[in-house]
């Protein structure tokens, strides 16, 4: 009897774990680590979002959100690549990973922040460096850096600070904390198999702000502040109002609240969105 297919969540992020047949050393050196890296820049060309990656000596995590395609047929090709360039390159055949992968389904995203902790981790554990900023094949440089790259920081970093150099900061400060929740031997990250302990754990990891504490946060003076919180029409407040708007959107919070905050009708919202961004889908 074939083995049963997968079961894809929806939202289709995962945390996936590949290992080499029989736990063998997969990676050999810098050059078998480029060329996986290279692999995992073109599954971002081609619609998946990639949030991290650590690759091992003998295994690798991904954590991604699938696009138009399955992940299965995202990690079939991704290892069969990898495969045969392993295999010519080190002038042998056989079977280079061990089995099918491991997915493990993400249902929530405030948990893609412990779990980019617990995959940047794994070479401190094992002892490889002392810092995860030490390791040179993993995602950990792109979230130092100012502007992104192929990997999508965004989403982490936004749940940490609107500011970029402040959400740098506390996500270091959050790296440099030892992981203690086990992302990997767990059917569901997030959801109701998480138990209590861990959930709270997470909650004060990323608490949303306010929404007087994302106006503040878009750089507005205290005069500015309370000139917009009193439905002052100046042109040179509209970029901090937009600013405040994005951001409030991305947090969830609703186009009514948002307007009601600053005193703007929902349809004022509405417009400035469309007419200063092309985010349209941010208000769809």
């Amino acid at each position: 009897m074939g083995r049963r297919p997968r079961e894809e969540e929806e939202c289709g992020i995962y945390h996936v774990i590949q290992r080499g047949n029989n736990r063998e050393f997969v990676f050999d050196d810098n050059r078998d680590k480029k060329y996986m890296i290279g692999q995992l820049m073109l599954l971002s060309r081609r619609g998946c979002i990639v949030y991290g990656y650590v690759i091992m000596g003998n295994h690798y995590h991904l954590v991604l959100k699938t696009g138009g395609e399955l992940l299965q047929t995202v990690m079939h090709r991704l290892n069969l690549r990898y495969s045969k360039y392993y295999n010519k390159e080190h002038e042998r055949s056989g079977h280079v990973f061990q089995g099918r992968y491991k997915a493990i389904p993400v249902r929530d995203e405030k948990y893609i922040l412990a779990l980019l902790r617990y995959v940047h981790q794994n070479p401190v554990k094992a002892g490889v460096c002392k810092r995860v900023e030490e390791y040179k094949w993993s995602s950990e440089q792109y979230y130092q850096e100012r502007m992104n790259g192929w990997i999508d920081t965004d989403l982490v970093l936004g749940m940490l600070s609107a500011d970029r150099i402040s959400a740098i900061k506390k996500y270091n400060e959050f790296m440099s904390e030892q992981e203690t929740a086990d992302y990997e031997n767990i059917k569901v990250i997030g959801g109701t198999l998480v138990n209590r302990p861990e959930k709270e754990r997470i909650k004060k990891i990323i608490k949303r702000k306010s929404l007087d504490e994302i106006l503040m946060a878009t750089g507005v003076s205290e005069g500015e502040f309370n000139l917009i919180k009193n439905r002052s029409r100046r042109r040179d407040l509209t970029e901090y109002k937009l600013k405040f708007a994005i951001e409030a959107l991305q947090m969830n919070y609703t186009i009514k609240e948002i307007g009601e905050n600053i005193k703007v009708s929902d349809v004022a919202i509405i417009q400035m969105l469309r007419r200063n961004t092309n985010e349209n889908d941010l208000i769809s």
